[in-house]
Order: C-alpha cells, then structure tokens, then sequence
C-alpha cells in the first residue's frame, strides 16, 4: 500500500507559498522466498529492501522585491538493504536554499542571477546501497556533500 499527499498553500500574502508533501509505504513480502531446492530465506512477513516508510518535507517560497527566496526540507526513512531485514541504514534529512535576483530593473527583462545551496547543513548520509535478499550490502555510495551553484538565466 502506498500513500502520497501533497499539499500547496498560497498565503494571503500575495508573495509568499508553502508546499508540503510526504508518502508512506507499507511494504510486505507475502512468502519466504526459496534459495535451493531445500532452502528458503526468511522473507515473509518482511519488509522489501531499498524502500523508505516514509519520505516528508515541504518548501516555502518567498519574493521581497527583486529577490525570490526559497528553503525546502526532506527527510527521508529508513530503509532495509536486505529481504531478510537484518541490515538497516538510517533516514536522513536534508535542507536546500535557494535565492534569484531580478535583473529587470536594469532593463534586463525575464534575466536573473540564481544561487542554489543544497544540502545546507552538509549532511553526511548514504544515498544508496546494494540490495538484495540477503546481502550485507557490499556497496554503498555516501549521498551529495553540500554543493553551491551559481547561474545566470537570459530569456528572450
């Protein structure tokens, strides 16, 4: 069974919009799955590797003149790296900022310059890991560090 709600919300400030979403996941292997011709791994009842309960978060987005400002946050579960659930990585959470500046007052119509932080607070956390039925996952790949980018957007 899955869930997902998403939400958005347009305050009665005319400049200002927050956005929530999250998804649940009930996830149930029905039968031990057969290895050998004697042998089953214990799977029943447990939940399937890679995939988090829960994911959260939500964003609020601003403008004060020229400059539009935004923050997001999401926070991702806990997940099993194996069918059998003995091994467990841990949920994360992550923030990103992000601020454009208008050119227009300077003539520069639809032009702006972006600055983009991600993972703000440089959190250190495994974006992904080996699954499978009985693994201890021999490969794991650490999630991105903070990363700050600056762009600049002409449209004509």
């Amino acid at each position: 069974m899955r869930l997902e709600v998403v939400m958005s919300y347009r305050a009665p400030v005319k400049d200002l919009m927050f956005y929530v979403f999250g998804s649940y996941l009930k996830s149930e292997i029905k039968d031990d799955v057969q290895t050998s011709a004697t042998a089953y791994a214990e799977t029943a009842g447990k939940r399937e590797a890679g995939a988090p309960t829960y994911t959260f978060g939500g964003r609020i987005q601003g403008t004060l003149g020229p400059v539009d400002l935004g923050l997001q946050v999401k926070r991702t579960g806990e997940r099993y790296v194996n069918d059998i659930n003995t091994v467990k990585l841990p949920g994360y959470t992550l923030v990103d900022l992000d601020a454009r500046f208008s050119l227009e007052k300077w003539g520069l119509k639809k032009t702006f310059f972006q600055l983009n932080v991600t993972n703000l607070f440089d959190k250190v956390y495994i974006g992904y890991s080996g699954t499978g039925l009985t693994s201890t996952a021999t490969t794991a790949y650490l999630g991105s560090p903070r990363a700050i980018s600056g762009s600049m957007v002409v449209a004509f």
